[in-house]
């Protein structure tokens, strides 16, 4: 039995109307249909993008110029979203108050082996 990978004629053939229902319809956007059928998310994009125009007076003007992104705020995605923008703000005001520590202990051994003139640090090579 013969297997070889789906061409874009067949793709169109099987996929566009339902890409274009999911779009318009359901209100979907380009990544979520594109794990739902195996076309990239260009290629969905580009579909839509070439429907329009063939279709202009079938569908409200509202979803023609439709925005990328998820369309209700309170949606789980947008909720996860914006927990994990929160986190990594977090994250990033740590890491810049660690680096500022680290910067703190470096100066105060600095000020130690010069002022006590002891080395603190461990010094680099072979142990004899």
């Amino acid at each position: 039995m013969e297997t070889r990978r789906m061409g874009w004629k067949e793709k169109h053939h099987l996929y566009h109307d339902r890409v274009i229902d999911l779009h318009f319809n359901h209100g979907w956007g380009y990544h979520r249909i594109s794990q739902l059928v195996p076309v990239s998310k260009s290629g969905i994009r580009n579909w839509i993008a070439n429907f329009v125009p063939e279709k202009e007076n079938q569908y409200p003007t509202f979803m023609k110029g439709k925005a990328k992104g998820p369309t209700n705020q309170s949606s789980p995605e947008a909720c996860d979203n914006r927990a994990l923008q929160e986190k990594v703000a977090s994250l990033e005001r740590q890491l810049k108050k660690e680096k500022l520590r680290a910067v703190a202990y470096d100066t105060m051994i600095d000020i130690a082996e010069k002022k006590f003139s002891i080395p603190i640090r461990k010094k680099a090579g072979a142990k004899q």
